[in-house]
């Protein structure tokens, strides 16, 4: 097999340099384009109703837990969630309930429109350290039906492996992308 000439080597390598280069830049280009877009802040209210057999909740820790879970997911810090009605203080609820108003992004058609932000996509878990918890499985679940949809997501993955009314065995694990401002 003829031997490689030194120039030949040195081209070919030049060659995959500039191609490797090209494509880099090209390729950071467009990363950075994808990893920006304009979006737009939507108020929206909701009353969540929990409603589990494992887990009770006075109305005060079902608020926090709630609002933990919208901070997390990006929503704006004027947000309000309050609980209602509450028969105890402090007390286990048998049905809490809050009423939620929260602004969260939604894509904009267009940059530079009155009200526009720079968003874009970042990965959060509910689940973990002064978050959802174990014995959480039940509101976790209702977390993702209830209100995920008020937010712009993808890649939802959750995982329980709980049991109702053996509130510390079994784990939660959800994360999802979600759509939140470029500076926080």
């Amino acid at each position: 097999m003829p031997r490689q000439s030194d120039c030949d080597r040195t081209r070919r390598f030049a060659h995959r340099f500039v191609l490797f280069f090209a494509f880099g830049a090209f390729g950071s280009a467009w990363a950075a384009g994808e990893d920006r877009l304009p979006a737009v802040w939507n108020t929206q209210e909701l009353t969540f109703s929990y409603v589990g057999f494992t887990s009770r909740y006075s109305c005060d820790g079902l608020r926090d837990k709630v609002e933990q879970a919208l901070i997390t997911l990006g929503a704006r810090r004027d947000l309000i969630v309050t609980p209602y009605p509450c028969a105890g203080l402090g007390k286990p609820e048998p049905f809490p309930r809050v009423q939620i108003k929260v602004s969260t992004l939604k894509p904009a058609a267009e940059a530079g429109a009155d009200g526009t932000v720079e968003a874009h996509w970042k990965t959060v878990s509910l689940a973990g350290i002064d978050k959802l918890r174990p014995g959480d499985c039940e509101l976790a679940e209702q977390i993702r039906r209830e209100i995920l949809p008020l937010f712009t997501t993808r890649n939802v993955k959750m995982r329980t492996d709980c049991v109702p009314h053996q509130e510390p065995a079994g784990s939660i694990a959800l994360t999802v992308d979600v759509l939140v401002p470029a500076t926080d």
